[in-house]
């Protein structure tokens, strides 16, 4: 059996900026465009995880209506992969904010109360299951319930490929191959859940 000894905790990236529900959203941008990073965790007073909000919120956000409005723009906290891109994303929401009156709109109006989230003794191969299932490139990290971290799906390579990095963190082989196995295996029963169910909705 494969022992994986990296965890969230050896990976994560503890420099994580959060913001607070009742953050104006002009003041949401400028931290965006200050770290240089497409989205954040939103923590309340007491420091727990109530959200994330990202530049596609920006763009979704319709003051007129006071809600979201659905673009098609993939949610960019979780899918990010953390490279240099999403120009496109950029783009609209430089746009957005010129064709925008944002008003007194807050974090809280715009941001995304589902999150996405690990502990820090989760093990690599259960990060990159939630990574898979997710089909996202991040994860906010917890521990007692508060947020410590994130991991990315660069962080997750950059351990695979510097095995033995650090005083007893590494990754064999065999829990490399291991890993690989279980996300075959993870695709396979999510693509026979998929015909059972086209079929099922084919003989209504």
């Amino acid at each position: 059996m494969a022992t994986y000894k990296f965890i969230a905790k050896d990976l994560m990236s503890e420099k994580v900026v959060c913001v607070k529900p009742e953050t104006p959203v002009p003041d949401l941008i400028k931290i965006l465009v200050k770290n240089r990073i497409h989205g954040v965790p939103v923590v309340n007073k007491e420091g727990k995880l109530v959200g994330v909000v990202s530049k596609t919120d920006i763009v979704e956000y319709d003051k007129t209506v006071g809600k979201k409005q659905k673009t098609g723009v993939r949610h960019s906290f979780y899918r990010d992969d953390g490279g240099n891109g999403n120009g496109k994303l950029t783009k609209a929401v430089d746009e957005s904010v010129k064709a925008k009156d944002l008003g007194k709109a807050t974090v809280k109006d715009i941001m995304t109360p589902r999150v996405i989230t690990a502990q820090t003794t989760d093990t690599v191969d259960r990060l990159a299951k939630i990574m898979y299932e997710e089909k996202i490139h991040r994860v906010v990290i917890l521990e007692k319930g508060r947020v410590v971290g994130v991991v990315s799906t660069l962080d997750i390579l950059h351990a695979v490929s510097t095995m033995g990095y650090g005083s007893s963190a590494f990754v064999t082989d065999e829990a490399i191959l291991d890993l690989r196995d279980r996300l075959e295996e993870a695709e396979k029963s999510i693509q026979s859940l998929l015909d059972i169910l086209s079929k099922i909705h084919g003989e209504k």
